[in-house]
């Protein structure tokens, strides 16, 4: 099993990406795809997605992509975010993730990520943009 394997796997058994019904579809060569539902947990009292919802699974997103680069004894650790949400998700509709990294370095990376609603027809409409600054740091 791959260090991104068992990243992998840490990750997605957090408390709150299991509610969030988190997917990961794919994580290579500095990309990453993630799904996850707009339903009763990650809906606001207005029945669209939560922004705070949004903004957490658009770093796990650029965790992913930034992670597929690095050695087994390196980390990516968020230290800069920035979302802009353009329009909401409903419920129902499922959440697309598509992040891809810019630069990496020896001591930090740079993703961008974008959240896209995906209806039951499977069309897609672009919700919201991101960027992600993340320090690498040496694991023991």
């Amino acid at each position: 099993m791959s260090r991104l394997d068992v990243v992998r796997d840490d990750v997605l058994a957090h408390p709150l990406h299991r509610a969030c019904e988190l997917e990961l579809l794919h994580a290579a060569e500095g990309t990453s795809e993630l799904r996850f539902q707009v339903n009763d947990f990650t809906a606001s009292p207005l029945g669209t997605l939560h922004g705070g919802i949004l903004y957490a699974l658009m770093d796990v997103s650029c965790f992913f992509a930034a992670a597929s680069l690095l050695n087994d004894d390196q980390a990516p650790v968020t230290v800069e975010t920035h979302s802009s949400v353009l329009r909401a998700a409903k419920k129902n509709e499922s959440v697309l993730l598509r992040a891809r990294t810019d630069r990496i370095g020896r001591t930090l990376a740079a993703m961008r990520t974008e959240a896209f609603a995906v209806n039951e027809a499977g069309e897609e409409r672009l919700i919201a943009t991101g960027s992600v600054t993340k320090s690498i740091l040496k694991t023991a």
